[in-house]
């Protein structure tokens, strides 16, 4: 397979008008027998259309698209006939077909680049004259990122000074939250408390996409449905206001609640502008009014109202105050303050004099805003706030200043990584800066691993499926995949290769190193002391006689001697200890009978198991039943995972993030893996490159075969022209990683799972049904690194990841995704001297991220603002 060069087209149809719609649905890409060149250079001009293009349309397109056949229902003859709005689409996917070389269909004559870049300039001029903003608009969404020429915007032949338009960016669901922690207040304990969970009474209006890439996008509009949401949240936010400030009048004893579901408030909320409201019995004055709206103004918004604000609100609360007293003026006041747009929205027009490429700068309270909301989800900090106020915040210098200052603070942005993690069996890592670790997170798109269902039999019983109270073994693998970017990130050394490439992984890292080394040697320490004791026939004799020793271990939990328990739990752990330290192997710090015990996802690593629940826990009195079933679990030697307390170690077969389980699992299926998902992540996430969406015309099914393996039914149903002319960019590189099956287990043979197949059934439990296997063919292609020494053919997905992290393009592309997550938006070629400079900045710091996030954050890209 040979992938055809990139051709440079004019700028202005890059940056306007190559909207990348969905081009196999348009009809334009259907195979056809092309008309001898001769032949159509004898058919009449089109309506409406110059000579030269008519003729170039007669010869490539015509033929299938005209008056005696209309493929895909698309006829070119009667342009001239159409509405302008169906001219304008018509046009539209013309222009993407030519544009991305998948019209005329390969195997077919070619226009010439010059001819190709006449019919281009055409449709772009075309497009010009239209009205039709959507156009522009399509640009702007995630899914046409990558539609700007790659090669242009790194080759530095671009010269435009780069700007962001001005805009309102909706806030993220993460800024939302800090939002409303910040109006109540909330410091330390309790502000980390409310990051990991919900208010009773907010549900967040802000929902961002689950598929890998960067989500939060400056495109989004309030809608009726967020501003319904509000305005329960603004009632039940302004009611929590009103009651602490009450409970901090009249005192935090004998309190009555509407709600005795509904207890909590902030205790130390109450500020003295709504005590002075509520605890007064003289006439309010307006000066008092006017403090209270200037406190929720800061509170809400985090500045004063203005002449306007002020005088509206200010008649509110005296008419308020009349009517209905003061509480519930003050309840009504500061209701409608948290329903102003503002505290929804970021706000970056840009203000002062233009300069003379008609830009203009953030002014200082924008920037310090838009620098704060970049690093993390908090609204700036005082330090941060103070040099906007004092005009400190207005030269490249300065930003970098305070983003270099906020990058080294450890502690102001500090949380949990992905709170919706946090359940009964572990807890999402906190980090000084959540959010460096969530472009990554988003970038790979492995936390879609979470929605991922799969047949839990089939994985040795050993994968539970995310349920009430759990995230299960997907969220357990996407917190280990999320230790992994936090180690390289926290590094900061050759980030992007080491997270393609490091062999180096955690897994049960909840008791590693010194932790779990203690409990380890403490146990030890037990089964060495009481080894040689009856402990098996005689344990209740042991237990008394060796209490005092046994209570002082604290790990094994026996305090009572009288307990019923004590004797069952001594010999469980001494038969758990039994299976481990004779043979030099280390368990994992704790024991497989703990309540809410649900460690089982090592296989999916492709380690060996831990025990399961109750692999130990037997009556104590029938040693000769548990002897058998160790017997039984041992046939074929040690069966149980050696933890490795020093981590992360190295894994055999695994090479970063797309080998990780978590990565695996979210670009799979539920009963099979997923080439195809795999390979478009890798085309269009690190080679930079698009692949058109499937049709609305195609049934995108691999057929059931019970005699080929998933790889060959794959190719079976995608290798016909018609489909190959955009599988070819996604099979080669996803089949590779037919390695890993849909579990992210590491595999040579695959299970021909098909009920035909079946040679013995289990019950899903302790047996499971075994099937025969076949042979995986784990080689593929690269191509699209544009290195020749890169591209090529590759024998397993190994060494696929080895050359993709050598490539160039790749780093690049990551480059681009940063760039899109930090201004919220698709780079345009103006930007070209943004992406430059941040990739320039990465290489020269030896892979540095946070040189990246530096150089972003003090470029003009994110400085400069025009047009609104």
């Amino acid at each position: 397979m040979k992938m055809k060069k990139t051709r440079r087209t004019s700028r202005r149809f890059v940056i306007a008008f190559a909207v990348a719609a969905t081009l196999l649905g348009s009809g334009l890409l259907t195979e056809h027998e092309p008309p001898a060149q001769a032949a159509n250079a004898q058919r009449p001009a089109l309506a409406g259309v110059p000579k030269t293009i008519s003729d170039k349309l007669n010869t490539y397109c015509i033929n299938c698209h005209g008056p005696d056949e209309q493929k895909g229902r698309v006829r070119f003859d009667l342009l001239d006939k159409l509405s302008p709005e169906g001219r304008v689409d018509l046009l539209t996917r013309m222009n993407e077909s030519v544009h991305f070389e998948e019209m005329p269909p390969s195997g077919k004559p070619q226009p010439s680049d010059k001819e190709r870049e006449a019919l281009l300039a055409w449709f772009s001029t075309q497009l010009d004259a239209s009205a039709d903003n959507k156009l522009q608009d399509k640009m702007r969404y995630p899914h046409y990122g990558n539609v700007v020429d790659h090669r242009l915007l790194f080759s530095g032949e671009i010269k435009d000074k780069a700007y962001t338009p001005a805009r309102r960016w909706l806030v993220s669901p993460q800024i939302f939250k800090e939002r409303v922690i910040d109006v109540f207040q909330l410091e330390g304990r309790e502000r980390e408390n409310y990051l990991s969970r919900n208010f009773y009474g907010v549900t967040n209006p802000f929902v961002l996409p689950s598929a890998s890439g960067v989500k939060d996008y400056d495109i989004g509009l309030l809608t009726g449905g967020h501003l319904l949401v509000m305005m329960n949240n603004a009632k039940w936010i302004a009611g929590k206001q009103v009651f602490a400030t009450k409970a901090q009048i009249a005192g935090h004893k004998n309190l009555v609640f509407e709600n005795p579901k509904d207890k909590w408030y902030p205790r130390n909320f109450g500020p003295e502008a709504f005590k002075a409201v509520l605890g007064s019995d003289a006439p309010l004055t307006a000066e008092q009014l006017v403090a209270a709206i200037q406190q929720q103004f800061e509170l809400v918004l985090l500045r004063k109202a203005n002449e306007e604000e002020l005088a509206k609100y200010l008649g509110l609360m005296r008419q308020m105050v009349d009517k209905v007293g003061p509480e519930i003026a003050l309840h009504q006041m500061c209701t409608a303050v948290l329903l102003e747009s503002e505290f929804l929205y970021r706000v970056q027009f840009g203000g002062g004099e233009a300069d003379e490429h008609g830009r203009t700068k953030l002014v200082p309270r924008e920037a310090a805003f838009a620098i704060s909301y970049a690093l993390g989800d908090r609204a700036p900090d005082a330090v941060l706030m103070q040099a906007a106020g004092e005009g400190r915040l207005l030269t490249k210098a300065d930003y970098k200043r305070e983003v270099e200052r906020l990058l080294a603070d450890e502690t102001y942005y500090r949380g949990p990584v992905d709170p919706s993690l946090n359940g009964k069996h572990y807890q999402s890592n906190v980090v000084s800066h959540p959010k460096t670790i969530r472009f990554f997170r988003d970038f790979f798109g492995y936390r879609a691993a979470a929605g991922v269902f799969k047949d839990s039999p089939r994985a040795e019983a050993r994968y539970e499926n995310p349920g009430r109270g759990t995230v299960g073994t997907p969220g357990a693998l996407i917190r280990e995949a999320d230790l992994i970017v936090t180690y390289h990130v926290e590094n900061d050394k050759d980030v992007f290769n080491q997270l393609l490439t490091s062999d180096k992984y955690f897994v049960y890292d909840q008791l590693m190193g010194d932790k779990g080394k203690a409990i380890i040697d403490e146990w030890k320490h037990v089964w060495n002391t009481l080894k040689d004791t009856p402990w098996q026939t005689e344990p209740k004799r042991v237990l008394e006689e060796n209490f005092e020793f046994i209570r002082s271990q604290r790990s094994l939990r026996i305090d009572k001697l009288d307990d019923r328990r004590a004797v069952g739990n001594f010999v469980t752990h001494m038969r758990f200890f039994s299976d481990y330290f004779p043979r030099g192997k280390t368990p994992y710090p704790r024991g497989p009978w703990t309540h809410g015990y649900y460690i089982n996802h090592s296989i999916f690593y492709s380690l060996p198991p831990t025990p399961k629940r109750g692999q130990y826990y037997e009556k104590p009195d029938r040693p000769e039943y548990w002897a058998k079933k160790q017997a039984d679990a041992h046939q074929d030697g040690f069966k149980w995972w050696d933890y490795p307390l020093e981590q992360p170690f190295s894994i055999p077969n695994r090479k970063g993030i797309l080998s990780h389980p978590a990565w695996l699992i979210a670009h799979s299926l539920n009963f099979h893996t997923d080439p195809i998902k795999r390979g478009r992540w890798i085309r269009e996430k690190l080679l930079a490159g698009r692949v058109p969406d499937v049709p609305i015309t195609v049934d995108a099914l691999v057929p059931e075969n019970p005699h080929k393996t998933f790889r060959q039914r794959v190719e079976q149903v995608t290798t016909h022209d018609d489909c190959w002319k955009c599988h070819k960019y996604m099979n080669p590189l996803g089949l590779p990683f037919e390695a890993y099956d849909d579990f992210g287990r590491f595999r040579t043979e695959e299970l021909m799972e098909h009920p035909e197949n079946l040679i013995k059934a289990g019950n899903g439990k302790t047996t499971f049904d075994e099937y025969p296997t076949a042979p995986i063919d784990m080689t593929g292609s690269l191509y699209g690194t544009y290195d020749s020494s890169l591209d090529g053919d590759v024998d397993d997905p190994l060494q696929l990841i080895d050359k993709l992290a050598k490539s160039d393009r790749v780093r690049q592309s990551f480059i681009r995704h940063a760039f899109r997550f930090y201004m919220g938006r698709n780079e345009m070629l103006s930007d070209s001297q943004t992406l430059i400079d941040a990739d320039q900045a990465y290489v020269e710091s030896g892979g540095s991220f946070r040189a990246v996030i530096i150089s972003l954050l003090t470029s003009d890209s994110f400085m400069y603002r025009k047009g609104q």
